[in-house]
């Protein structure tokens, strides 16, 4: 064996242009994936049942949003004053006071996200171009949640960054997710 301490087996079916993933630990045991392109990297957590295989299909929205910038700009080769912009926001929403230049409204909604987690949208941020909005979400069931910035990446919300404060949440405890968009 290759990897006899390993947590998956990988098979590939280069024909058909497949992978197939099998996780190798007890039932209980998730394991966590990486899946890596040129612009960008997915999480997945993999846990084992006794259902019929999944197919996961990833779409790397980078390739398309490339194509659509004009002159081809990709995402990752954005100025360094809009990377700037992007850390200042996550600054400014981290801070107690954020700058005076950014407006802050307490919104304090609940969303519904998933059935194990309770997850609310509590602030919502405004200037330098950009919107940003802090959510607390609260791990409400009885296993640990691994969570990934990802999943907070939504096809239609204009995301630009996404950062969670604790990736890991036992049963009850709470983190900071912050989303920052492309203001109008």
């Amino acid at each position: 064996m290759v990897n006899p301490a390993g947590e998956i087996v990988l098979e590939c079916d280069v024909d058909k242009g497949e992978i197939y993933v099998r996780p190798v630990g007890g039932p209980g045991k998730p394991v966590n994936l990486f899946v890596s392109t040129q612009h960008a990297t997915y999480t997945l957590l993999l846990r084992r049942s006794d259902t019929p295989a999944d197919t996961i299909v990833i779409r790397d929205k980078t390739a398309r949003l490339s194509r659509a910038e004009p002159g081809g700009a990709t995402a990752s080769a954005r100025t360094p004053q809009h990377v700037r912009a992007l850390k200042g926001m996550l600054v400014a929403m981290a801070a107690d006071r954020p700058p005076t230049d950014i407006r802050v409204d307490e919104v304090n909604r609940p969303i519904q996200l998933w059935q194990e987690a309770k997850f609310a949208l509590v602030r919502l941020y405004e200037g330098r171009g950009l919107v940003g909005e802090r959510y607390v979400l609260t791990n409400v069931s009885t296993q640990d949640m691994v969570l990934a910035e990802q999943e907070f990446d939504r096809e239609r919300g204009g995301v630009l960054a996404v950062s969670i404060e604790n990736h890991n949440l036992r049963p009850g405890e709470s983190t900071s997710v912050y989303v920052i968009r492309q203001g109008s």
